[in-house]
């Protein structure tokens, strides 16, 4: 039996969901370009889906059917792709839980598992967007911040990966051929050696890389969604219940199912506020805000390390290759007379 299966089944015994426990990453650009491409689209999906949660939340506050308010969004000139499709399955029938979950982003699925909890436990759609958008925009800055925070060491590690052919590129300038001692006799040599340690310098800056960026789990949001459980009357034996058959519905791997275990955090903040009759929903938004602030903390710190540590791949890896596929062949052709 996988260990999935083993928690599945764990899921089931302790009453809550059975979705799957796995974890899915926060941004996928760590593999490729970690402060580009990839990045940059995540960034721009996370604020279109804030957007739209706060402008359907003005509309519903206004007294707009939520079928309506998306109608109106997705009417307007240059309205964003996934909020006419979203419209347009709204229309047809689809439920609206289930047309935001088929977003192309993580952060529908969160916006698709707010919307379900809200509408399963009867708290206000509206103040119950705000809230999941406050959240998602608290998400775009620290994005935001490692963006900035990785852009040194990703500009270093480009920057030396590309000396070995501007070496080439400045030797046969000056009026050597270093080209010529490459593709000789023990050119092929010096290639195979020279791109082998180019090759393993960048997969190890790309590994620290991603290290340093952490978990790819998304700290905080259980206690948003328990706060929108909430307000919608649910008792603190049932909020996590709600928040996993939610969550389990719109497919939202940015939730932890492991946060929802009876040892997590947010069952002890609960059991807490049981206990001592302090309001529980100051106690989840001042704990949602608080695990914000000590992620955006650790990245700070993981990537002033990283500055650090990426130093190690370029003075044993890349550099060494500078030497044998830029440096070597021009000083060959120098004294070859090439």
């Amino acid at each position: 039996m996988s260990s999935a299966s083993r928690e599945r089944i764990g899921w089931r015994r302790s009453g809550l969901s059975s979705a799957n426990p796995e974890i899915c990453p926060l941004s996928r650009s760590v593999g490729g370009a970690p402060c580009g491409g990839r990045d940059e689209v995540a960034d721009h999906g996370r604020s279109e889906v804030t957007s739209v949660a706060g402008r359907i939340a003005s509309l519903l506050a206004g007294g707009v059917p939520a079928h309506r308010a998306f109608g109106a969004l997705a009417s307007e000139e240059g309205a964003d792709p996934e909020v006419v499709r979203i419209a347009g399955e709204i229309a047809a029938g689809q439920g609206i839980a289930i047309a935001l979950s088929a977003g192309p982003g993580p952060e529908w699925r969160v916006f698709g598992a707010a919307w379900s909890l809200a509408e399963g436990s009867g708290a206000p759609l509206a103040v119950s967007l705000e809230r999941i958008a406050a959240s998602l925009v608290r998400l775009s800055e620290v994005a935001q911040r490692r963006a900035v925070l990785l852009s040194g060491p990703v500009a270093t590690i480009r920057t030396v990966i590309a000396l070995p052919p501007l070496a080439l590129a400045m030797g046969w300038l000056l009026g050597f051929d270093p080209f010529r001692v490459l593709f000789g006799e023990w050119g092929w040599v010096l290639l195979l050696i020279g791109f082998t340690l180019l090759l393993a310098g960048n997969a190890w800056g790309r590994a620290l890389i991603r290290g340093a960026v952490g978990p790819r789990s998304v700290s905080g949001l259980e206690f948003d969604l328990a706060e929108i459980a909430l307000g919608g009357g649910a008792s603190a034996a049932v909020i996590r219940r709600r928040i996993a058959d939610a969550v389990d519905s719109a497919g939202a791997e940015w939730i932890r199912f492991d946060a929802l275990a009876d040892c997590a955090p947010l069952s002890r903040l609960l059991a807490s506020a049981r206990a001592t009759g302090a309001p529980m929903g100051d106690l989840l938004a001042a704990e949602s805000r608080q695990r914000v602030a000590a992620s955006l903390s650790e990245m700070e710190r993981s990537c002033e390390k990283l500055g650090v540590r990426i130093l190690v791949p370029i003075c044993v890896c890349v550099l060494p290759s500078f030497v044998v596929i830029g440096v070597a062949p021009v000083v060959v052709s120098m004294l070859a007379g090439y």
